[in-house]
């Protein structure tokens, strides 16, 4: 039976899958009625278990051929989507993490690599924590690195989020802005860059203006701009869903699958491939941390009545 922890404040719900992944695959508000994350169906088969709440991705999105270099060691993963003989998304958002510290509205869980998570020989902690209250959530992802080396660190989660937002609306209501600098061609057959930066369309425009509607599949690559903000602003409830992630997340991928009921708006540190993509890899945001070294990530997701400006 999965472990779930559920947390409590300021009118949000929180419930964490220590189990898998220590996903947050539910938010919600009473005060405005408000499913702010898709949530599983646990009960039966996820279509696709990327797809609801907030799973973490390390390493992030794909590599092609499964592998890659960095400073004289391969880190080879091996091909889990044969069709595009990519590895993506790696194991974590399926691996149990362990409860370290709780409380009403507040959680920490953490993972330890002893050197057997696929593709790092590399030992690694990563912990997040989960804290609740009258401003929203807030998430933090530790990584320590544990080795002496450097760590490559392609980090990111799958964040789902419900479009409408608030039960008792529609999504045409709903008008999706996200800080957006260039848009990264990519090879959809393969699902990665080609080493082009596209000129902005109607789609990529109203993502920057604030004035998408999800009702038009799309599946886009985005550097950001300034912050990476990403609002969802309910026109007839005049509220706003707002997520913010750490400027580490140099990257977005915003997915909307059939276009029918959700939008995910994936923070990401690096590129699609950022160890093998086209471009160099600083512009691709390869990073690492430094042996016995860690780094924070921060994100928050919450509502605010009105609009952002």
């Amino acid at each position: 039976m999965d472990e779930i922890i559920v947390l409590k404040k300021g009118g949000y719900t929180a419930k964490i899958n220590a189990t898998r992944g220590a996903n947050c695959f539910s938010l919600t508000n009473d005060k405005y009625d408000a499913e702010i994350l898709r949530e599983p169906d646990y009960s039966s088969s996820l279509d696709n278990p990327y797809l609801y709440g907030a799973p973490i991705l390390f390493p992030q999105n794909r590599i092609s051929g499964g592998k890659f270099e960095f400073e004289g060691r391969i880190y080879d993963f091996g091909i889990n989507e044969e069709n595009t003989n990519c590895y993506i998304h790696g194991e974590l958002h399926h691996t149990p993490f362990t409860v370290v510290e709780k409380s009403e509205n507040f959680v920490r869980l953490v993972y330890e690599n002893d050197g057997t998570y696929v593709g790092y020989r590399d030992k690694f902690a990563i912990t997040l924590s989960y804290f609740l209250s009258e401003n929203g959530l807030e998430i933090e992802c530790r990584v320590d690195n544990l080795s002496k080396v450097n760590l490559p660190v392609l980090l990111g989660f799958h964040t789902t989020f419900n479009v409408p937002f608030i039960r008792s609306t529609n999504k045409q209501d709903v008008k999706i802005g996200v800080d957006i600098g260039d848009e990264i061609e990519r090879n959809m057959a393969v699902y990665l860059p080609t080493g082009k930066i596209l000129e902005y369309d109607e789609v990529s425009t109203a993502l920057k203006n604030g004035t998408f509607v999800s009702d038009v599949p799309i599946s886009r690559h985005y550097k950001i701009a300034k912050d990476g903000l990403i609002t969802l602003y309910d026109e007839q409830k005049d509220l706003t869903l707002v997520y913010e992630n750490d400027e580490k997340y140099k990257f977005r991928l915003v997915y909307n699958g059939d276009a029918k009921s959700f939008i995910c708006i994936e923070p990401q540190t690096g590129m699609a491939n950022s160890p093998s993509s086209p471009f160099d890899r600083e512009y691709a945001g390869f990073a690492f941390i430094e042996g016995n070294k860690s780094e924070i990530y921060k994100s928050k997701i919450y509502i605010k009545e009105g609009k952002i400006k």
